[in-house]
């Protein structure tokens, strides 16, 4: 893909981008001035809106209507924030994009509210295009969230989950929601089944890989590079896999009581050098670039299209975050 043929794609990414960001803001003018002033600013910080533009990307890859690709985007913005919001209030995070959570300033009931309240709008907006297959795939979705936040609640401070268990929980809650996403572009740019099928397969990886990489800068970053202070699945009793490819029958027992007495004030910068000392970090990473390989694979099984290089790109950014 020539230059310039890379900037128009950006270019037109950009302007459906801004479209959505146009759509979201007008559909937190609820009546209730007070939801409004909660959820604009954490829609606002906004996060990477990655997952709007894999989608928004492969839908313009193929033959696509700006109107449904602006929908669809949308929509599964709409979902990611109410899943965040929901997240938040679970593991009771105080911080969110930088922002203080809702549950910290207006309790649970108004977060949970509000989560609920964008999932309704979220599904309003997909049925309003008139498409089973698209309700399909966000339903599949949000079916995969809830499961994968169900094993995760079950799994708070479970030293023995094993790394089988909690890679399934890592598909649920992440890959699953990027597959989708590249299933959606797949279907508003009238992608072939089989083309599909390898779009998927790239957004599984690139899910994965995003999780667990992120699993590793909880054990590297701080709250100004991250949105959420270091340490934090920790605290949370969030076991992840740098800890859990280090645990055995002879550290699990104190492991486990160190990380409880995080609540009581105990040493977590303690427990992440342990950590990363017993190799922790390097099994993660040997992981993270399995599947960043798997991601590079699905797209050789691709033939070339506008926009193939930045999908690449989305998978080297994250090798480069992990160093």
């Amino acid at each position: 893909m020539s230059e310039a043929t890379q900037f128009d794609i950006i270019e037109q990414i950009g302007q459906d981008l801004e479209q959505v960001e146009v759509s979201l803001a007008a559909s937190f003018e609820t009546g209730a001035e007070d939801f409004n002033a909660l959820i604009r600013p954490l829609s606002a910080a906004g996060g990477k809106r990655l997952r709007a533009q894999l989608c928004i990307l492969v839908a313009l890859a193929g033959n696509s209507v700006q109107e449904e690709r602006i929908k669809i985007a949308e929509s599964v913005e709409m979902l990611h924030l109410a899943t965040l919001i929901h997240d938040d209030v679970l593991d009771q995070s105080a911080i969110r994009r930088g922002e203080s959570t809702i549950h910290t300033h207006k309790g649970n009931k108004i977060a949970i509210l509000s989560g609920d309240y964008l999932f309704a709008k979220c599904f309003a907006l997909v049925a309003s295009l008139n498409s089973t297959e698209y309700l399909k795939v966000f339903t599949h979705i949000i079916t995969c969230l809830v499961e994968g936040e169900f094993m995760q609640m079950e799994d708070v401070y479970r030293i023995d989950q094993g790394i089988d268990r909690y890679m399934t929980k890592t598909q649920k809650k992440t890959a699953d929601f990027m597959e989708g996403c590249m299933e959606l572009g797949g279907m508003l740019g009238g992608w072939s089944p089989e083309h599909i099928v390898q779009l998927k397969r790239y957004g599984h990886a690139l899910g994965m890989a995003f999780q667990i990489t992120d699993d590793i800068m909880d054990y590297r970053e701080s709250s100004d590079t991250t949105g959420k202070p270091s340490g934090n699945d920790l605290k949370e009793g969030l076991l992840t896999y740098p800890l859990l490819s280090i645990v055995t029958d002879d550290n699990k027992d104190k492991l486990l009581a160190d990380i409880k007495n995080l609540a009581n004030g105990g040493d977590d910068q303690a427990i992440i050098d342990y950590v990363i000392a017993q190799g922790g970090v390097d099994n993660t990473l040997v992981v993270a670039d399995k599947y960043c390989n798997d991601a590079y694979d699905a797209l050789n099984q691709l033939p070339d299209f506008d926009g193939k290089v930045l999908l690449e790109m989305a998978v080297a950014n994250l090798a480069d975050r992990k160093v």
